[in-house]
């Protein structure tokens, strides 16, 4: 009697086991024939068992399962999950561990490069002992993987187009990890990434990812391999390293002469906003080679040089702005203030200098300060015709119609001035 009851133990242990492996058997046979449904319900049933949840058949027909619902047209099918993609990838690296035979090689970690180096020296021993199924391995790797990269890289644009950043940023992450895998590498990924890390704020990942571009020389032309020096450089200064940021800048610089205007932009900006005007007008005077002809850079190069005491480089440049673009406010503004700065510079010195009998020296000066007053107001009169409520004209114009005798134009001015802050 015993030993008929052990026996009828061990059969109703070999019928649930059996059981429980006909539900991966009904799993794939519902993925063969399209019921999407049907299926995603028998392997959710057979991963939930103990007895088939390390089963390696268990997560290469759940990844294909999910992966084909994330692909799927049909509505219904569709509504069964909203990761579906992420948990088929998931199922899949699963998959690649219970398929190792060798319980220390079920331990890696596919995230650190460690793993990585292990999994390439499995691969390297080409030895089909490693694995229960040389089949499912070869499977995962050649066919699901590549076309659930696609996936993943779609998912990724659509994201960032729709301004998602953050899902963007990881759809392309899942990508790159599964071009990892399979050790094929596309460069055109990592650019996506980078893109999508610099816009969702991940200025570390932005760093690391191009890093590799750069090492890599990413892009189809010079213009674009200078975009990922560009956004490399701004990863960086988000990041408070300077020091690195303009050795990107340089570097692209000196490798791309021909093609380096957003790099030199660059770098004129930051020495700028650090007020190293010596630098900066190194940097405007090195864009300019490429576009000598620009009346914003001319505008630029002139302030510069009015912000160094070289009022005679300053107005020839604001001169030669107006004569590319006779209306351009920037130039008739700044040739304007450099007559007024000029003026009260010129009275300044004068009063500091001579001395305080000498009243026909100090009329010189006040006569040649009021040279560059008048030279500053029809100037400054266009610039408000251009602008009619800046401020900051109005002031200066009301002060400077007051010195020059003009009392109504004055007045006319404040009121103006009243009109519009009150």
């Amino acid at each position: 009697m015993k030993k008929l009851f052990l026996i009828g133990i061990a059969l109703t242990l070999a019928f649930a086991l059996n059981a429980q492996k006909q539900m991966i058997t009904s799993a794939w046979s519902y993925l063969k024939d399209g019921y999407l449904d049907d299926a995603k319900k028998a392997i959710d049933k057979a991963e939930a068992n103990p007895q088939t949840a390390e089963s390696f058949k268990t997560f290469w027909f759940k990844g294909q399962i999910y992966q084909e619902i994330g692909s799927s047209k049909n509505k219904k099918y569709q509504a069964l999950c909203n990761d579906c993609y992420e948990v088929a990838y998931e199922s899949y690296m699963k998959a690649l561990k219970y398929n190792f035979v060798k319980a220390e090689h079920r331990d890696i970690d596919f995230t650190t490069q460690a793993g990585l180096m292990k999994f390439a020296n499995i691969l390297n021993q080409n030895n089909e002992a490693n694995y229960e199924s040389t089949e499912a391995f070869m499977d995962i790797l050649f066919q699901r993987f590549p076309a659930l990269s696609n996936a993943f890289v779609n998912k990724g644009i659509n994201a960032f187009q729709s301004s998602d950043f953050e899902t963007s940023y990881n759809q392309f992450e899942k990508a790159i990890q599964i071009s990892t895998l399979t050790f094929r590498i596309d460069t055109q990924i990592y650019y996506y990434a980078s893109l999508a890390a610099m816009r969702s704020k991940k200025f570390e990942e932005a760093i690391s990812l191009n890093d590799f571009l750069i090492g890599a020389n990413y892009g189809i032309d010079n213009k674009e391999k200078v975009s990922v020096y560009v956004n490399q450089a701004m990863a960086l200064k988000e990041t408070g390293d300077t020091a690195k940021m303009l050795k990107v800048l340089e570097d692209g610089i000196a490798k791309f002469p021909n093609d380096n205007y957003p790099l030199v932009i660059e770098t004129f900006n930051y020495y700028v906003a650090s007020g190293n005007d010596e630098k900066a007008r190194e940097y405007i005077n090195m864009a300019m080679q490429n576009d000598p002809n620009n009346a914003q850079f001319l505008v630029i190069r002139g302030t510069l040089s009015q912000e160094m005491k070289d009022n005679k480089a300053a107005e020839a440049d604001f001169n030669r702005a107006l004569e590319l673009d006779p209306n351009n406010y920037d130039a008739i503004y700044g040739l304007g203030a450099l007559y007024i700065n000029t003026a009260a510079d010129t009275l300044e010195w004068a009063d500091k200098n001579l001395p305080p009998t000498d009243f026909t020296a100090f009329e010189k000066y006040q006569d040649i300060a009021k040279e560059y007053q008048s030279k500053a107001l029809p100037h400054l009169e266009k610039a408000l015709s251009i602008k009619p409520n800046d401020l900051q004209v109005l002031q200066i114009l009301k002060e400077l119609y007051y010195k020059t005798g003009k009392f109504e134009e004055s007045q006319q001015m404040g009121a103006r001035i009243k009109e519009l802050t009150e």
